[in-house]
């Protein structure tokens, strides 16, 4: 029986290096990560900022990886965060405090998006509180344009006091004239807002209430529009403008794939898409300036540590040997239990059957105390004695498993025998007298 245990042993055990190699094959292949087919990118409208810094995302991911990026218009940040969290695009530009992004990852702060009053020339507006009994564009319904909007009216106290439109785009005060205002949050280089002021028919008014606002509201931060920013002869605006501005954000699936965001990241830093926009927070400013706490690979991306190469290598062996390790004592593991348990089921087998016989060894004791029960005769006393003994004696000699000896079975019997030895020989003596 040892042999035999021994040689399905080194069966067994001949099969490990094989069985390790390939749970590691299977291990490194189902957790590896690779890029997707297509990566989708949900920006606004088309002539907004966040269409046009999306277009640039998407030459830089073409040019390289061999990813197909399509580009999603959208409505602004409350579609795009929608479209997010429903798994319909990868990746969506935000407007930081337009709405909760608890369940997102921020990849990335991308350039300051400033508020703007604009108004027309000559009208009466011409602060913030003149807004009321106006018509006044605010963005579209749910987008971050129409979010601070709200806030900067409801900060002034008014928001009740003006005819909101949120069905038309801001550009579209060119030919409405009718709508004397627009309250637009969005980046210097949004092209429709340059073409616009740069006709020379409207203005820009002051946020004289900047300081107090990012006081109380945490989602801006103090900025100012420059002197002569979107046209000179005579320059709009004439002097410098107090405003504050909110943050777009580039954010993804909190679960996103690492890869993807490395190669995100490599592609607007350093693909040349942040050099098409003059006023994008810089890498060296990212994570100093990002309103929102950046996922593990971005800050890693932003703030390498001193010797990134090896770092990122000892990582990976540290990984790899996590894996390996994790594979060989699964299979090892495997191996061992089903060993464990074929054993089991033998030992079972071979306890039961010496069980079966113990019952047989008990029966003959029992039918030899019977037996001295009916004579008082010394002789034959003396051979129930001895009979009582060899059955004793066959008995431990035949039952050596330890399991059996240890069990109640066994040890009721040698009881049984000692008792009845110790009742013959009382007999014995007794009838001697």
């Amino acid at each position: 029986m040892p042999t035999d245990y021994l040689k399905i042993g080194r069966r067994w055990f001949a099969l490990i290096p094989v069985v390790i190699i390939l749970i590691s094959i299977i291990v490194w292949f189902s957790t590896r990560e690779t890029l997707p087919k297509t990566i989708r990118i949900a920006t606004a409208n088309e002539g907004g900022l966040y269409h046009e810094f999306g277009k640039a995302l998407e030459q830089s991911l073409e040019k390289n990886t061999s990813c197909d990026v399509i580009i999603v218009e959208t409505e602004g940040s409350g579609e795009n965060a929608k479209l997010l969290s429903e798994g319909k695009v990868d990746l969506a530009i935000i407007q930081s405090g337009s709405r909760k992004i608890d369940n997102f990852s921020v990849i990335a702060p991308l350039y300051p998006e400033v508020l703007h009053i604009v108004a027309r020339n000559h009208s009466s507006i011409q602060s913030i509180d003149d807004l009321k009994s106006h018509r006044v564009i605010i963005g579209p319904e749910g987008s971050g344009m129409q979010s601070s909007a709200l806030r900067i009216l409801k900060h002034y106290g008014i928001a009740k006091d003006i005819i909101t439109t949120s069905d038309v785009y801001f550009k579209d005060l060119l030919k409405h004239e009718k709508i004397e205002a627009a309250i637009v949050t969005t980046g210097f280089m949004n092209r429709d807002l340059q073409r616009m002021l740069a006709s020379g028919h409207f203005q820009l008014l002051s946020v004289e209430s900047s300081k107090a606002i990012v006081t109380k509201d945490p989602v801006f931060h103090l900025s100012e529009i420059p002197r002569g920013l979107y046209r000179e002869g005579p320059s709009i605006p004439p002097k410098n403008i107090p405003s504050v501005a909110a943050t777009a954000l580039l954010v993804a699936q909190e679960d996103e794939n690492e890869l993807l965001i490395e190669e995100i990241l490599a592609a607007i830093y350093n693909g040349g898409v942040a050099l098409k926009f003059p006023t994008m927070i810089s890498k060296e400013d990212a994570l100093k300036k990002s309103p929102l706490t950046l996922n593990l690979e971005s800050r890693t991306f932003f703030n390498p540590p001193d010797h990134v190469s090896q770092v990122t290598e000892t990582i990976e062996t540290l990984a790899a040997f996590k894996e390996l390790s994790v594979a060989i004592a699964a299979g090892l593991y495997l191996l061992w239990t089903r060993r464990k348990k074929k054993q089991e089921e033998q030992q079972v087998k071979i306890i039961q059957k010496q069980k079966d016989k113990l019952d047989t060894f008990l029966n003959k004791t029992l039918e030899v105390e019977r037996a001295q029960m009916q004579t008082t005769d010394i002789d034959m006393l003396k051979s129930y004695l001895d009979r009582v003994t060899e059955i004793k004696l066959e008995a431990l000699t035949r039952f050596t498993h330890e399991e059996l000896r240890n069990d109640q079975s066994f040890s009721i019997f040698l009881l049984q025998c000692a008792n009845l030895i110790s009742k013959i020989q009382m007999k014995i003596q007794n009838c001697s007298q």
